[in-house]
């Protein structure tokens, strides 16, 4: 019996999924994590829209201790717009909480099922949520961080792209209507242009071949899945999609853009975004950090299982309280 390629897109798809479930299981078992359950309080699936459908859910975590504003991280989790959720990133809402952060936890719609700009629209409406709620929740409003990684890296960078630039999509035009622009970014391991991924083919690191073969195959069915048969070329009506070419464009940004932190592996697949989007960032004088992590594939960091990971915690950890020392 013969498995078809739609058969293997699945079967990977179930593959990739249960591994970034076991590892929220794994982690919750963590010292670690079970220390920062018992500091922090978690109030779960609270909704960001009126249908309070799961898409439609965050999850907020903060430490029990303190009645000061605290600054805020919107969290927005990865797994090439098809998979996992807030849930299997409660570790990481846990790990900012724990350092004196209060942490929105955010869940969106998945491809194939809800294509582009269906993820961003939701982004968006938690976005909007979340400056009008954090306050009630003992957050600063003023002093908001969004983060993510891989596809969560996509989104943050589309949504401070949509604060601080002029674009006619329409999503663009209901985040610029907010009128709050972040006050950082970390975009984590970021699938930053999402069209056109066989690019990738002539900037992919040097790793070995089947790694090379499987990681753009697995690019090719995240862009298909999230954009539809028209993944293959770069379409300016969806400019969102591919946030790293609004930060490539020969336009100044209209409001002030965030301070950005980004990093990535460099045996990711996707290091050439990284470079690209450190590139624009000097191109127009943006303050930022980027850190490029030696070896290292993507989302290295989540697994805990490299000697770097823990390094990229202190670092990252490090940038938010520089961050914080130069509001205050």
């Amino acid at each position: 019996m013969t498995t078809s390629k739609s058969q293997y897109k699945r079967i990977r798809r179930y593959l990739f999924d249960r591994s970034f479930r076991l590892f929220a299981l794994s982690k919750s078992f963590s010292a670690y994590q079970r220390s920062a359950e018992r500091r922090c309080h978690i109030i779960r699936n609270v909704p960001f829209l009126p249908n309070g459908g799961k898409a439609h859910q965050l999850d907020i975590c903060r430490l029990k201790e303190g009645n000061s504003f605290r600054p805020v991280i919107m969290y927005i989790h990865g797994g090439g717009f098809t998979m996992c959720s807030k849930d299997t990133h409660l570790g990481i809402g846990l790990a900012y909480a724990n350092n004196g952060y209060l942490v929105f936890n955010v869940n969106y719609r998945l491809s194939p099922k809800y294509r582009y700009p269906a993820a961003l629209e939701d982004v968006a409406h938690a976005w909007q949520w979340i400056i009008k709620n954090a306050a009630q929740y003992g957050g600063d409003p003023e002093n908001i961080t969004v983060a993510g990684e891989s596809a969560g890296g996509n989104l943050t960078l589309a949504l401070a792209a949509a604060c601080c630039f002029t674009l006619d999509e329409p999503v663009a035009k209901f985040i610029w209507q907010m009128e709050t622009v972040p006050k950082s970014i970390m975009v984590l391991c970021g699938m930053l242009q999402v069209s056109d991924p066989h690019h990738l083919k002539q900037v992919c690191p040097p790793i070995n071949g089947l790694s090379k073969k499987l990681d753009i195959s697995i690019a090719a069915d995240v862009s298909r899945a999230y954009l539809g048969h028209e993944y293959k070329n770069f379409d300016p009506n969806r400019m969102l999609a591919d946030p790293l070419i609004v930060m490539e464009l020969e336009k100044k940004t209209a409001r002030r853009f965030p301070v950005t932190y980004a990093m990535v592996g460099t045996h990711d697949i996707l290091l050439d975004d990284t470079r690209r989007l450190e590139k624009a960032l000097i191109r127009k004088a943006i303050p930022h950090k980027i850190s490029y992590y030696q070896n290292e594939g993507h989302a290295f960091h989540l697994l805990g299982l490299s000697r770097q990971a823990k390094i990229f915690w202190k670092e990252n950890l490090a940038f938010l309280s520089r961050l914080q020392a130069s509001i205050e």
